[in-house]
């Protein structure tokens, strides 16, 4: 019975290892609307809408500060955020 056995389990091996060596990649695989999506929403964040976004809450943090009701914290996540949003091309580029 243990023959039979180990018998079964070489052919199911050598079954899974020819079919694993005769796949084709499947014809589904075309990610380019979500790369065109995701490269779309990089440029307009980047571009002059993300640009004109930060000077947006950059001008709001001042305003919070010259009426005193600015957290630091708050302050400091919004240029940390900036600052991480515009130099996310340069650290990509360092990545690749």
């Amino acid at each position: 019975m243990a023959i039979l056995t180990r018998l079964r389990a070489a052919q199911t091996l050598a079954i899974g290892v020819s079919a694993a060596a005769i796949a084709a990649p499947a014809l589904a695989q075309d990610l380019s609307p979500i790369n065109a999506m995701f490269t779309t929403i990089g440029t307009a964040l980047t571009g002059p809408l993300g640009r004109a976004i930060g000077l947006v809450a950059l001008a709001a943090v001042g305003i919070a500060f010259f009426t005193g009701r600015m957290n630091w914290m708050f302050a400091g996540s919004v240029v940390l955020g900036l600052a991480m949003l515009f130099g996310a091309g340069t650290i990509l580029a360092g990545f690749a």
